[in-house]
């Protein structure tokens, strides 16, 4: 025990050689499978200790450099600390909680309900989520009743014992935020977020009410933050903590708190659930960017606080996507320092200088901060040099540079030269975050099935791509807009959303997140459109009412133009013929009713031996003096 206690980088391989050792290891695992499965040695506090140390020792080296080899000798390990958890062992444990915070923990206590959570969140082998799901599944209800059952006042007198079990315990149920599939399981488990987070929200208020800052309400401010922050990774339960009375102002009470820590998460706790109305209302942005740049330019030349560095610059990127705070950013002359993190080498290329990049893509739809971008010629030739790298791991970094070269010197020109079409290659094209992509392919796969044409972000994987993308807005005649807290902090998914309003497209916006109302620059674009909510309907209603607002809109679309076209044709009523018939619009996709646009007077008697004479393949548009609507056949 107390030579792993002096676990580091330097000595590292020592330990290792110590540790990872196949009698040793198998002797542990089979262990805890003995424990797990039968109980056996539950009674006996010395070889507990002995098994929690053990595991302690092995988690003091998975936090520095592991290599594949260790994870396949300490994978037995893994596999009986996971039966541990799941076992009916766990669970009696914490039935058998009592209802306070300042408690002490026996020794079956400590093993089961921290040593192992502690071990599994150092456990970096992201390759069992499967795992993870059902650790969920059988303790989480358990431990949110006992949570919720201690009084947020006593969180103060909490043991130590106790904060450590809470840390890690929770860090193990909410951490299957890192999967890709979060989504899908974060509604399953949505109530008992909710009362977590929501009790952690009364735990910080009331550790507000005492009027001294004692080292206490420093400690338990730092644990609250940072707890409440892993919660809003799961987007859903982000929504659920913009609608917490108080909140907002709580953590904007712990932002002034003399902390490092405690400012940073609740600035990114702020940052994740904060919407334009309460930046305008609750906080003042020229504050918030001031402490942004001070944290900045404390951290910047210190190449000891990389993670602190990118953890900041990933805040920061939550915050620039309200437009005061792009203001003040550009006011407060942050733009400099952000410049300077992507051209020096020193910065990590995947982390710091992605994000340092990004928030100023950003930042360049607003037109002071182009101009600043544009006048710095070593930035400018480094973001085109950016554009050329295709190493495997910078294809990010070489996506953001297209990104931002495209806000800087190409949109306004596609935009100038944008010209309306007769026809479209794509009837539909599917703007959305990748994180909301398992409902955004179900929803693609099935337009699919129902014969539209339909582009898909995955379309696009090679060559300019934002060229590309631009290109299939110019040439999709709708375009959806699948709208989350996701869709809305990309910067990616805003120049889209921006390019595709800018060339007047026809915007259907639809919710693919539970409890989301777009705001800010999302909030305008979509204003005074109808919603379809994927989130809160069924699959196939929500579908209907998709496919019902294309018809509708193409409706729409059709009278408008054949207004314009009667206007036209009245003021060039002397150079038309009476046999004219003039080209309206040419798809290849079922239509509810065709529309019928004649130019003139003429009557004509026999439609079915009159059509036929056109073009069969082509669906044309007449008027007389109104539209007519005639069902296809």
């Amino acid at each position: 025990m107390n030579l792993c206690n002096c676990i580091n980088n330097t000595n590292t391989n020592n330990y290792k050689d110590l540790l990872f050792h196949k009698p040793l290891i198998d002797e542990l695992a089979y262990c805890l499978h003995e424990m797990g499965t039968y109980g056996k040695y539950l009674n006996d506090p010395t070889r507990l200790r002995s098994v929690k140390f053990l595991l302690r020792a092995f988690k003091n080296t998975l936090i520095h450099s592991m290599t594949t080899d260790n994870y396949s000798l300490i994978a037995p390990i893994f596999f009986a600390v996971v039966e541990c958890l799941c076992s009916q062992h766990a669970i009696d444990m914490i039935k058998g909680l009592e209802s306070n915070f300042f408690q002490k923990l026996d020794e079956g206590q400590m093993l089961f309900l921290d040593a192992i959570p502690l071990y599994l969140k150092w456990y970096w082998d992201y390759g069992h989520p499967e795992i993870f799901i059902k650790i969920l599944r059988i303790l989480l209800n358990e431990f949110t009743s006992w949570f919720a059952s201690c009084q947020p006042e006593s969180y103060l007198q909490r043991s130590s014992q106790i904060d450590s079990m809470i840390g890690n315990i929770t860090h193990v149920l909410i951490r299957p935020t890192e999967f890709s599939n979060v989504s899908l399981f974060s509604e399953e488990f949505y109530h008992h977020y909710s009362t977590l987070v929501l009790h952690w929200s009364l735990i910080l208020s009331s550790v507000f009410s005492y009027p001294s800052c004692s080292t206490d309400i420093i400690s338990s401010t730092r644990s609250s933050t940072r707890i409440l922050y892993s919660f809003t990774l799961h987007l859903n339960i982000a929504n659920f903590m913009k609608n917490i009375p108080n909140l907002i102002l709580i953590l904007l009470k712990a932002t002034e708190l003399d902390d490092d820590e405690i400012q940073l998460n609740a600035y990114r706790c702020l940052g994740k659930i904060m919407i334009g109305a309460d930046i305008k209302t609750m906080a003042k942005p020229e504050k918030i960017v001031a402490v942004y740049v001070d944290f900045i330019k404390n951290t910047i030349d210190n190449p000891n606080r990389v993670e602190r560095f990118y953890s900041l610059l990933e805040s920061l990127k939550n915050f620039v996507q309200h437009d005061q705070v792009k203001c003040e950013l550009t006011k407060q002359e942050a733009l400099p320092l952000l410049i300077m993190c992507v051209v020096k080498n020193h910065f990590d290329p995947i982390k710091v200088q992605l994000l340092a990049l990004e928030i100023p893509f950003a930042l360049s739809f607003q037109n002071e901060a182009c101009y600043i971008l544009r006048q710095n010629e070593q930035f400018m030739i480094h973001v085109r040099i950016l554009t050329q790298k295709t190493y495997e791991n910078q294809l990010s970094l070489q996506r953001a540079a297209e990104g931002l070269l495209w806000k800087l010197e190409k949109e306004n020109e596609a935009v100038t030269k944008q010209i309306i079409l007769n026809s479209y290659k794509y009837n539909i094209m599917l703007s959305y975050s990748h994180k909301d992509e398992h409902l955004c392919l179900k929803i693609h796969e099935q337009l699919i099935k129902d014969g539209f044409r339909v582009w898909l972000g995955i379309d696009c994987l090679r060559g300019s791509t934002m060229v590309g993308i631009a290109n299939a807005i110019e040439n999709s005649e709708h375009v959806v807009i699948c709208m989350s807290n996701m869709y809305k902090q990309s910067v990616y998914c805003q120049s889209e959303a921006h390019y595709a309003f800018e060339c007047r497209c026809h915007l259907i916006p639809i919710i693919v997140e539970s409890n989301y109302k777009p705001d800010g620059w999302l909030g305008i674009i979509v204003s005074g459109k109808i919603y379809v909510n994927f989130a809160k309907d069924e699959f196939s209603k929500a579908y209907e009412k998709l496919k019902n607002e294309i018809s509708e809109q193409r409706y729409q679309n059709e009278i408008q133009l054949s207004i314009k076209l009667e206007r036209n044709h009245q003021t060039n009523t002397n150079s038309m013929t009476s046999e004219r018939v003039e080209l309206i619009y040419q798809s290849t996709v079922q239509v509810s009713y065709v529309h019928l646009v004649i130019y003139n007077y003429k009557v004509v008697t026999n439609w079915n031996m009159y059509l036929s004479s056109l073009n069969s393949k082509t669906v044309y548009y007449f008027r007389v003096h109104s539209v007519y609507r005639f069902p296809r056949k």
